[in-house]
C-alpha cells in the first residue's frame, strides 16, 4: 500500500496546482465590467435651425436698437442703459455715441428701421453660440436735430446702412457683442 500513498501524493502534487490555476482562471472569468461611458464633449445646439438663430439674433439686435435710438432720442445718462442688451465692443460704442450726443447736444427725430437681415454665419462652443448676420438699417425717418430742434441731416445722406452684427447667446441670454458698418446702398 506504500504505492498508493505514493501516487496519491504524487496525484495531489499534480492535480493541486491545476486546481489553483483553474481557480484562479475562473475568478478572472468573472463579469466583464465595462467602464461608464466618457462625458460627451459636443455641444448641444441652442437652436433648432438657422432660421431659428437668425430670428432670435435679429430680436436680440432690435432691442439693442431700441435702448440706442432712445437714449439718441432723449440723451440721458448711460450707466448701465445696455447691460441687458450689449457687452464688449457694442456696449462700448454705443456708450460712446450716446456720450458725444450729450457732449454736443445733439439727439435724432426717432428710431431707425431693421429692414432686411441675412444670416451670415453659426457658431457654436461650449462657451457660447454666435450668431452673424447682415442687417439692413432704414435711416430714411431720421433727422439728427441740434438743441433748437434745427435739422443738422444733409440732403446726401444716405438712407440705408448694412451693418454686421454678432450676437452671442450665453446662459442669461442673447447680447449684442459687436457692430460693424458694411456698405451703404440706395436700398435693401
Amino acid at each position: 500500500m506504500p504505492t498508493v500513498a505514493c501516487m496519491s501524493r504524487r496525484h495531489a502534487l499534480v492535480v493541486l496546482p491545476l486546481v489553483v490555476l483553474f481557480a484562479a482562471l475562473v475568478g478572472c472569468t468573472g463579469a466583464t465590467r465595462i467602464p461608464p461611458p466618457e462625458p460627451s464633449t459636443a455641444v448641444e445646439p441652442l437652436f433648432a435651425s438657422d432660421e431659428e438663430a437668425l430670428e432670435a439674433a435679429t430680436e436680440a439686435y432690435e432691442e439693442y436698437l431700441a435702448v440706442l435710438d432712445g437714449l439718441l432720442q432723449a440723451p440721458l445718462e448711460v450707466d448701465g442703459a445696455f447691460d441687458s442688451v450689449a457687452s464688449g465692443q457694442a456696449l462700448q460704442l454705443a456708450e460712446e455715441s450716446v456720450q458725444k450726443f450729450l457732449d454736443d447736444v445733439v439727439r435724432i427725430s426717432g428710431p431707425r428701421v431693421v429692414g432686411s437681415v441675412e444670416l451670415q454665419q453659426l457658431i457654436v462652443d461650449e462657451e457660447a453660440t454666435e450668431v452673424i448676420l447682415y442687417v439692413c438699417e432704414d435711416l430714411s425717418g431720421i433727422v439728427l436735430l441740434d438743441s433748437g430742434g434745427n435739422s443738422l441731416t444733409t440732403p446726401d445722406r444716405p438712407n440705408y446702412s448694412i451693418f454686421q452684427i454678432v450676437v452671442s447667446f450665453g446662459h442669461d441670454g442673447g447680447r449684442v457683442v459687436d457692430r460693424q458698418f458694411w456698405s451703404n446702398e440706395t436700398s435693401c
